[in-house]
């Protein structure tokens, strides 16, 4: 799968995926709306919870790959984080790249978008 695969319909099925694999959010709430855009911002994706929806941005992906794990990335901020609360106190004294809500973000998603997509997408290769 390549860049060109970056739809829509895969960012669905990547985010069923990580419902199955992850679960619900016992700190916010039901599972978030995924609201896949079409334009290209400065930042591949974002969880709001305030409106508990995944942001991603389809144009600002260069790879298949990267795409996969941006949804891993944001649904671990769902799955994990008190990000109304905890994440912009820890915000003040963190930089983005050393915020330990993003590491643990990165590592979830640098740890399973392989898992995610040999499950979802090559199924006939999964022993």
């Amino acid at each position: 799968m390549g860049k060109k695969d970056i739809t829509r319909k895969s960012a669905v099925a990547i985010f069923e995926w990580c419902k199955k694999q992850f679960g619900s959010s016992t700190i916010n709430g039901p599972y978030p709306k995924l609201v896949v855009h079409r334009t290209k911002k400065d930042f591949a994706g974002y969880y709001d919870p305030w409106k508990n929806e995944i942001h991603v941005f389809a144009l600002k992906h260069r790879t298949f790959m990267g795409f996969i794990g941006t949804i891993i990335h944001e649904f671990t901020h769902y799955r994990y984080h008190s990000i109304k609360r905890e994440y912009y106190k820890l915000n003040k004294i963190y930089s983005y790249k050393n915020h330990p809500h993003e590491r643990e973000a990165v590592r979830m998603e640098r740890k399973y978008k392989w898992m995610c997509y040999y499950e979802v997408f090559s199924p006939e290769e999964v022993g």
